[in-house]
């Protein structure tokens, strides 16, 4: 996937997360489209040096936390713990 997405690596990626391609096409298109609009990304986004490239999201994003890879999701998921929902996502 951080070569850009095929349909063939799509089809791969909806059947190891056992999601259909519609799905993961929305969420391709929330972190792409979405995502990158929040007041939480516009501000967020400048504590990053060099700049997350916006057309790598996720991945992108979570490559720029230190560890192994659990310790990056962990990570990457505290980061985006204020978006999550409940009253703290009205503030968005």
């Amino acid at each position: 996937m951080r070569d850009g997405l095929t349909e063939r690596r799509l089809d791969k990626l909806a059947e190891t997360v056992s999601v259909d391609r519609r799905t993961v096409a929305r969420w391709r298109g929330w972190w792409l489209g979405g995502f990158t609009t929040t007041p939480f990304w516009r501000a967020a986004s400048g504590s990053f040096m060099p700049p997350v490239a916006p057309a790598r999201l996720p991945a992108a994003l979570l490559e720029r936390f230190a560890g192994d890879a659990a310790a990056q999701l962990i990570a990457f998921l505290s980061f985006l713990g204020p978006i999550t929902g409940g009253a703290s996502m009205r503030a968005f």
